[in-house]
């Protein structure tokens, strides 16, 4: 018989011609350098760490829903009923979980760890936790990955664009695109650059188009190539569009012919709604498979070079308070962003980090934790979607507004038919939007502006209090609402105003 051979994995590009100033700047503190000699026997009189006994907290307990994957035979949890929602589910169980103040058998880092200093990548167990989770649901393509624990998305975001671009550099976006990550170029100076979308998000065509003819137009003569590209390929924010497994090969394929960096923002990722049998039917003819397990395919997943930067965080699926996410990518920017951290948070707060911890690693364990994305986070997200649409359907002349039913995410992106009213062509489109906006507000319903997610310029003068008085792209006939907060009789009634609000415009 012969020996098995197993396929050994490539090391990553050399990514370093991508730094910018700022990245390349960045180095291992000193300080922090002295922390490898803290084993063994050593006694350290060097790093100024306040003393654990002054720490005012005795303990850190929270009681959390059973989910591990193997019950108790002492407290069982109540069954989840997969055919209704949360509110009308009965609450299951709980364990209560407890970080001590002081390192005890069979717990992670106790609060004198967890609250103290430590280094840039967070809390060993907690980061420990997420490595495995991504090795297990994404399986990277290369050897030399690693994770590095944030303060969420946004904050990740904030640091790998500096990490990447110069001031007076274009990153490449969605043509609609989450408003947070365009505020935050506009202070760093670096500019951005849409790219066309349809129903499953970026466009690999149109990403390739605008790369192979950049330089062409006189805007762009004296502009440098973009290198960086920044989308959502989940439930996409505000479209709520999901990238199909082609297109996101499509994207990879067009990021290693034109030597991209990807920045893969996913907070919706686990908020797939056709997960398992359901996705099978979803894909069934369309030559898919059904990714892992149900779950989408990551961009990450995909990546042989270590050109994908991905951002995921707690804050869609345990809560946003935590202020944890965990940031993945190959080795060189891991340790570029860990001295990042050094520098600004350290690490993310070490009571959500301790807490985190102790129920991920000690009570869910890795199959928990997935059990609950399946049975709490993932099963709410598509009731509420359900019905929302369901609602939009009862009460939205169809004739007037309509949306492409989500496969992912909190977001249904309305667009509104001004072609179908009766002073279209008479008035221009942004002006008849402010009027729906307008009467929305009289009717006591509130969805986001399409324009606010435009990647046209705004004006140098906008003033953001005055949403009731401008339309800023004449382009932007949509506009987007959430089913993830409102409660169920809410959505209803918020559709029913809406309704009310469009035919009343509509009437005019």
């Amino acid at each position: 018989m012969s020996p098995l051979v197993v396929q050994q994995l490539p090391m990553a590009k050399d990514f370093t011609s991508f730094l910018s100033l700022e990245g390349a700047a960045r180095k291992k503190s000193p300080l922090k350098g002295l922390l490898r000699f803290m084993q063994g026997d050593m006694i350290s009189l060097g790093g100024g760490l306040p003393h654990p006994s002054t720490f005012p907290f005795y303990s850190l307990s929270a009681e959390i829903k059973g989910m591990g994957p193997q019950l108790s035979p002492v407290t069982t949890p109540v069954p989840v009923d997969l055919t209704k929602p949360q509110e009308q589910q009965k609450a299951i169980h709980g364990e209560v979980v407890t970080v001590p103040h002081g390192p005890q058998a069979n717990k992670v880092e106790s609060l004198s760890t967890s609250l103290q200093y430590g280094i840039g990548t967070g809390i060993k167990a907690l980061r420990e936790f997420c490595k495995e989770h991504v090795a297990t649901m994404h399986g990277p393509k290369y050897q030399d990955w690693d994770v590095v624990l944030s303060a969420g998305n946004t904050d990740a975001y904030s640091k790998v664009i500096p990490m990447l671009c110069n001031r007076g550099d274009t990153i490449l976006v969605e043509e609609w695109t989450y408003p947070t990550a365009l505020e935050t170029l506009e202070p760093l100076g670096v500019n951005h650059a849409p790219v066309r979308m349809d129903g499953e998000g970026m466009s690999a065509v149109a990403l390739k188009e605008v790369l192979d003819n950049w330089g062409s137009t006189p805007d762009q003569a004296n502009v440098a190539k973009p290198k960086v590209v920044y989308l959502i390929p989940t439930g996409q924010n505000p479209t709520g569009a999901t990238m199909s497994i082609q297109r996101r090969k499509d994207i990879i394929r067009v990021a290693q012919e034109h030597d991209l960096i990807l920045i893969e923002d996913d907070p919706y990722y686990y908020l797939q709604f056709f997960v398992g049998e359901d996705q099978k039917k979803k894909t069934e003819g369309q030559g898919q498979d059904n990714g892992n397990n149900g779950w989408m395919p990551s961009l990450f997943s995909m990546d042989t070079d270590g050109r994908v930067i991905r951002l995921d965080t707690f804050s869609k699926t345990l809560a946003p308070g935590c202020r944890v996410g965990y940031m993945s990518m190959n080795a060189h920017f891991c340790s570029i962003l860990q001295y990042h951290n050094e520098v600004t948070i350290q690490q993310p707060s070490g009571f959500s980090q301790g807490l985190l911890a102790e129920m991920l690693v000690n009570h869910w364990g890795q199959e928990g934790y997935k059990r609950y994305l399946t049975e709490n986070v993932r099963t709410e997200y598509l009731y509420r979607s359900r019905h929302l649409q369901a609602a939009f359907k009862k009460h939205v002349n169809g004739k007037y507004a309509s949306f492409i039913e989500p496969s992912a995410g909190m977001f249904l992106w309305i667009r509104v038919h001004l072609e179908e009213h009766p002073r279209y062509g008479k008035v221009k489109d942004n002006a008849l939007m402010l009027e729906l906006f307008n009467k929305c507000i009289e009717h006591n319903v509130l969805m986001v502006p399409g324009w606010q997610f435009s990647c046209k310029p705004k004006p140098a003068d906008i003033d953001p209090s005055d949403l009731l008085g401008s339309w800023y792209d004449e382009a932007a006939t949509y506009m987007r609402a959430t089913f993830a907060y409102a409660t169920f009789d809410q959505m209803e009634e918020a559709i029913a105003r809406y309704g009310e609000a469009l035919n009343a415009v509509f009437a005019a």
